[in-house]
């Protein structure tokens, strides 16, 4: 917050200039040369000494011509869907787990105060976004990595693209690792043999079947009877291919991941604003299958696991919650197609707010109601232990909610590194899109997603106890 409360600053004493505001040279604009070259590998070079920033009019009506950039079209409850769907993310899926291993007031007081800091960081950035010459009803097309240019120039650009990359890719895989993982079990819930498949890449290439441990069987039985045989069954381990011989050393790609990717990679070639009905669905979905889950989280009963107000393992609370709130770096390209009515607080505050208390229900309800939550709460949910209603939730929400976020974050990187230069259409939809699904998969095995969103708090805990943990 602080890092852009000092941008702020800097952009309001930039912006005035003996006393009045600066004014954009449109002149200056119209006689930028476009150069950008797709032969050369889709890398483009500002002409002479003006700034990324300055040489955004011509392209971007160009891009918007050509289709590859969306109009203002989105409106207020199109806007807080937008921004609520971003922040329930993969990194939701891991807070039982959190709750468990730290109690319940560090990661609630952090929730609260990451909620407050991230709103107030995202209505600083777009107050340096209005600030900028020409942009005061952001008339202009200015993606986040080009806010730094125009104050700090192109290399503060270059470290904040790196940085916005980075972020964007994380939230994207780890999303599509824990969209895969669901839906294997929905193929496995599907299918009449309880099998689904994969390609082992590593070790040889060989195809390999997977099928829930044969004690869940009879386990699963039981706990359609009673809430102690349910929370026995829960400390099976019934997460696709987590269970095989060596499950931490293999690379492979499963039946659900090329599902996904099938569904999934179409939509992220799509505009902002044309994505925005495929959100309300989302945000729909995000809204019935969350009280459905918590009803689950009471109903399995929350006395299985006595979370203490303080824990043992601090490691992921903050790496954990902090990818949550990542959503600051979306708020430019929500900016550039909102309709102009639409506030920016009552978006931002609603939208944060919201997921807030959301969250703090989740993880604390999910921490009480099993004996051992999983990394990805939502394997859980989707296994034979829980009732039928449970497992379909668990299903659509991985989908519904996670999973078309990912065309959504695909979108947003796609229109930075179009919008600020770094490559042309064709590289930026391969970097955007393509390249998450072809290295998620290095990370699908192995407890990678809970180990990864936690990464930055510290390293992994230890395996937790329990049969086939």
């Amino acid at each position: 917050m602080q890092y852009i409360g000092g941008l702020a600053q800097q952009v309001r004493k930039s912006a005035i200039h003996d006393g009045e505001p600066r004014r954009c040279d449109y002149e200056a604009l119209n006689s930028f040369t476009n150069t950008n070259d797709e032969s050369s590998g889709g890398f483009i070079e500002p002409s002479g000494s003006q700034s990324f920033s300055e040489v955004d009019l011509n392209d971007t009506a160009e891009f918007s011509k050509q289709g590859l950039l969306g109009a203002k079209r989105i409106a207020l409850f199109g806007s807080i869907v937008c921004v609520a769907n971003n922040i329930a993310g993969p990194g939701m899926v891991v807070l039982p787990r959190v709750y468990q291993e730290a109690g319940w007031v560090v990661p609630s007081a952090v929730l609260v105060v990451v909620c407050v800091a991230s709103s107030l960081a995202a209505t600083y950035l777009v107050d340096a976004m209005a600030r900028i010459p020409g942009n005061s009803r952001f008339q202009r097309r200015i993606e986040f990595v080009n806010i730094f240019d125009e104050y700090w120039g192109a290399t503060g650009m270059q470290i904040a693209q790196a940085m916005f990359i980075i972020n964007m890719m994380a939230q994207t895989v780890s999303s599509i690792v824990a969209n895969a993982q669901v839906v294997d079990s929905f193929i496995v819930f599907l299918n009449p043999y309880r099998t689904t498949y994969a390609l082992e890449v590593f070790p040889p290439p060989h195809f390999i079947s997977w099928s829930p441990p044969l004690e869940v069987i009879p386990a699963a039985a039981a706990a359609q009877h009673s809430r102690e045989a349910a929370a026995l069954c829960h400390e099976v381990n019934a997460v696709p291919f987590a269970d095989l011989p060596g499950a931490e050393g293999r690379l492979l790609v499963s039946l659900g991941y090329v599902f996904l990717a099938l569904l999934l990679v179409p939509m992220s070639n799509m505009n902002l604003d044309d994505n925005v009905i495929i959100q309300k669905v989302s945000f729909y979905m995000l809204v019935v299958l969350s009280i459905e889950f918590l009803v689950q989280f009471w109903a399995q009963g929350l006395t299985h696991h006595t979370v203490p107000a303080f824990g043992t393992n601090y490691s992921h609370v903050v790496g954990s919650i902090l990818f949550n709130y990542a959503f600051i770096a979306i708020i430019p390209s929500w900016l550039n197609e909102k309709r102009q009515d639409v506030s920016v607080n009552l978006t931002v505050w609603t939208s944060t707010v919201g997921s807030t208390v959301l969250y703090i229900l989740t993880g604390l309800m999910g921490a009480c109601a099993y004996t051992r939550a999983e990394g990805n709460f939502l394997n859980a949910l989707s296994n034979e232990c829980s009732p039928l209603v449970t497992r379909v939730s668990a299903f659509l929400f991985a989908f519904g909610i996670i999973g078309l976020g990912i065309p959504f974050n695909c979108i947003v990187t796609r229109y930075s590194l179009l919008v600020g230069r770094v490559c042309g259409p064709r590289s930026s939809s391969f970097w955007a899109v393509w390249f998450p699904w072809l290295v998620s998969w290095l990370v699908y095995g192995g407890g990678g997603l809970h180990q990864g969103v936690g990464r930055g708090g510290g390293p992994p805990p230890p395996p937790p106890p329990g049969p086939g943990g």
